[in-house]
């Protein structure tokens, strides 16, 4: 069999295995993670129980690839707009150049996932998990370039942006990468250094 054959036959397999996650993903958000069973999956996707057992153990091996493949692109999706920069200057980012914001809109039916009480197992504990992991490798610096040292200055910043997405995800993403990218790019570039109260009505 030649280079061309095998390249032909793991598309094929990539798409047999995209398509049982995508309807996995929509009969999750219907009836529940508990309630979907191989049957429901094929018969959606249109494929015999012999193809999905080709490809995956049961749904239990199905949603943990679903995890680790959508997740693990998601470090990726971060760094990738900084890859030849050593110090990233917020003045100089472009909205439309943050492919992490376009990450989670064009994987929103999966992350639409976290709004749901009976989601896949330990979805939101990894998710954070990895998320956290994105933001532990930054140093954040001061208008003199040194790295700021304060206590717990890099939590905030995670937890910040990580509500932020949050809120986004359940709000249906309605606003776009772009706009998104950029209100978060926003915050993080304002400095104040009071607040009051708003007045009760």
């Amino acid at each position: 069999m030649n280079s061309e054959s095998y390249s032909m036959g793991d598309r094929r397999i990539r798409r047999t295995k995209n398509l049982l996650k995508m309807h996995f993903i929509q009969l999750v958000k219907s009836k529940g993670y508990k309630n979907v069973t191989v049957t429901d999956i094929v018969e959606k996707a249109d494929y015999n129980r012999s193809t999905f057992y080709l490809h995956f153990k049961d749904k239990e091996d199905l949603a943990e690839e679903l995890l680790a493949e959508v997740l693990g692109e998601l470090k990726l999706a971060f760094h990738k707009p900084f890859l030849e920069t050593k110090v990233v200057d917020y003045n100089l980012i472009l909205p439309s150049s943050n492919a992490f914001f376009k990450h989670f809109y064009d994987n929103r039916d999966f992350y639409s996932l976290l709004t749901l009480e009976d989601s896949i197992p330990r979805m939101n504990d990894k998710f954070f998990l990895k998320f956290k992991e994105v933001f532990e490798g930054i140093v954040y610096l001061d208008a003199a370039n040194e790295s700021i040292e304060l206590e717990h200055y890099n939590t905030y910043k995670m937890y910040g942006s990580y509500g932020v997405i949050l809120e986004w995800i359940h709000g249906g993403c309605k606003q776009s990468p772009e706009e998104i990218a950029d209100n978060l790019l926003e915050i993080f570039k304002t400095n104040n250094s009071s607040f009051h109260f708003k007045k009760k009505s």
